[in-house]
């Protein structure tokens, strides 16, 4: 349904029309006639009338371009599934005006935000979809970490949003356009609640959710400018610091599970093949390699019975290949492998890079990215590295475990044999999840078994790099999980890490 006549807030959207073939607009009279026209034609047909496509996603498509010399952006809202398609039959407000509404709203409160142009209803297909128009600005998205003179006006604009009663649900710093010259602008408010009076833990999340991208939240270093700007408009009540450490904490293990499910649908970054009855279902990661022609048909191709396997035990064999490394597992085994690889994504740790899993009668393998060079065990064992070269893995074997445990997994086979050194660099990666396993930030379970076990690694290899080499990895450890999670290592996570690594040395001598 299309509302009709004046929207409340913005007398300027006053020409309403209802088209042919159920599309609809509710817009500005400067662009009325060209949206019109526009309309006429099929969504996918756009392109050809003059708009340039400059995002294409499963739930919208975004289009840059011109109506009556008018610069415009237009946004078009896809329901992909059955769920959302009867989410959006049920409401009473399609989301490009509900979009509108929040933007004409935020803009009668003084807040900088997109000018909205129009709103109707278009074809695509055989099904009407609803699109958003707004005036095109100059400017870019918001990159965190950025200049302290900017990231204190995204500061002291977050705050007015707050202090106006607003909790726009999708607030990022991908809605934030910057550059323009009049201060940062929002856009993108689909989700916006008004709630009047926001809490402190409101807020807080607000502000944990805009700063998640950065490694310690709204209270990494990297943006204190940012906090400073939120908090120049007067003081927050005792204990909103700590609420905004608790804040990050939580996000962190939320948005992890969230990333994860896109591992099993489509989305930018992952493609799924349509299912077909008795043949091989196919899910390819779209950073991996899986949008080559090539390697596609490279991994497709792969016969088991042409290579021999590299392992081969009960939980299934391990083929190394050209290019890519396959394991062969139990579907649902397999399916958890998957999913391992896009928590490490996630989380920043380095890891063979996904590129597709096949799935087909009981069995499963999954596709990796295959690094070339020896396992951290071989070159330890063969000297093959110096001093230097033992210290920076070190470190960055700290740095990756303390993500992964700031991030809530644990990983029960880390030993040096699962373990790759990227070739040209210091960083190490692992290789081998089927371990992985994930719980809260807040759990310290497993964490010391983790560490012991490393530990024992290096001592059993006679401390390559000389007695200092252990230390440095818990120093590396210790700091990257503390910014992380804004809060210090327990002193029991390291006791127990000693134990473990005495317990392990003890049984493998």
């Amino acid at each position: 349904m299309v509302p009709q006549g004046p929207t409340p807030g913005n007398q300027a959207l006053t020409h309403s029309s209802t088209l042919a073939d159920g599309a609809a607009l509710t817009a500005s009279p400067e662009i009325a006639d060209a949206l019109g026209a526009l309309l006429e034609h099929d969504v996918g047909a756009w392109p050809r009338r003059g708009l340039q496509e400059q995002k294409r996603r499963s739930v919208r498509r975004v289009f840059k371009g011109a109506l009556d010399d008018v610069a415009v952006y237009v946004k078009v809202f896809r329901a992909d599934t059955i769920a959302a398609k009867a989410r959006d039959a049920l409401r009473r407000r399609h989301k490009g005006a509900r979009e509108a509404q929040h933007l004409l709203q935020a803009r009668d409160l003084g807040l900088p935000a997109v000018e909205p142009l129009a709103f109707g209803l278009a074809r695509e297909g055989e099904s009407l979809c609803s699109f958003l128009v707004t005036r095109g600005v100059d400017a870019a998205p918001l990159e965190l970490p950025c200049g302290a003179g900017r990231a204190g006006d995204v500061g002291r604009l977050l705050r007015r949003v707050h202090d106006c009663g607003l909790l726009p649900g999708d607030l990022h710093p991908g809605n934030v356009l910057v550059g323009g010259g009049d201060g940062p602008t929002l856009c993108d408010l689909t989700s916006m609640q008004r709630t009047g009076e926001v809490s402190m833990r409101r807020r807080a999340e607000g502000l944990a959710f805009f700063c998640n991208p950065i490694d310690g939240g709204p209270l990494d270093p990297a943006l204190r400018a940012l906090l400073r700007g939120y908090l120049a408009a007067g003081p927050m009540p005792e204990g909103f610091t700590a609420e905004l450490a608790r804040a990050a904490r939580r996000l962190r293990v939320t948005a992890l599970r969230s990333f994860g499910r896109r591992s099993s649908r489509p989305c930018r970054h992952t493609e799924v093949a349509p299912r077909r009855r008795a043949t091989p279902r196919w899910t390819w990661h779209l950073g991996g390699g899986g949008t080559d022609p090539t390697t596609r048909a490279a991994l497709e191709a792969f016969v088991p019975e042409q290579l021999e396997p590299r392992q081969s035990g009960r939980r299934g064999r391990v083929w190394l290949a050209d290019g890519f490394a396959i394991k062969e597992r139990e579907a649902g085994r397999a399916q958890k492998l998957w999913l391992a690889h896009y928590w490490l994504l996630f989380a920043q740790v380095p890891t063979a890079t996904p590129m597709a899993l096949c799935v087909h009668a009981g069995r499963g393998r999954v596709f990796t990215r295959r690094i070339d060079g020896p396992d951290l065990a071989a070159e330890v064992a063969s000297r093959a590295l110096d001093d230097e070269a033992v210290a920076r893995c070190a470190r960055a074997l700290g740095r990756a475990v303390g993500r992964l445990h700031a991030h809530g997994l644990r990983n029960r086979d880390l030993k040096f044999d699962n373990l790759v050194r990227v070739p040209g660099t210091h960083e190490v990666a692992m290789v081998d999840l089927d371990g992985v396993t994930l719980h809260g930030t807040s759990d310290t379970r497993g964490c010391g078994r983790d560490l012991g076990r490393l530990l024992a690694a290096w001592q059993n290899a006679s401390a390559p790099g000389g007695a200092q080499t252990p230390r440095r990895f818990v120093y590396a450890y210790v700091r990257t999980r503390r910014r992380l999670l804004q809060q210090p290592v327990m002193n029991r996570i390291l006791t127990a890490a000693e134990r473990r690594a005495g317990e392990w040395r003890a049984c493998h001598p």
